[in-house]
């Protein structure tokens, strides 16, 4: 499915942005480039957020490694408490 790999694209993204040393990625311009990601993400509809959480869930539970990261991200983003 394309939201899969869209998905994954995104995810990739927000992780080599959080993950990334000083040294790799200066601080600053990751930051802005996370706030850009979330603030693309924040324009979703109900609908589309609630799609774009199955997609994450399915993705987590095909990488467990990621889970815990994919499971958070909802609520970093604002649409959970």
């Amino acid at each position: 499915m394309i939201e899969d790999h869209l998905a994954r694209a995104v995810i990739s993204a927000i992780m080599l942005l959080d993950h990334s040393s000083a040294e790799e990625i200066n601080r600053d311009v990751a930051s802005q480039g996370l706030e850009n990601i979330a603030a693309d993400l924040s324009a979703m509809n109900e609908e589309e957020r609630q799609e774009f959480i199955r997609v994450l869930s399915r993705i987590a539970e095909e990488e467990p490694d990621y889970a815990p990261y994919l499971d958070e991200l909802p609520r970093l983003l604002g649409w959970r408490d």
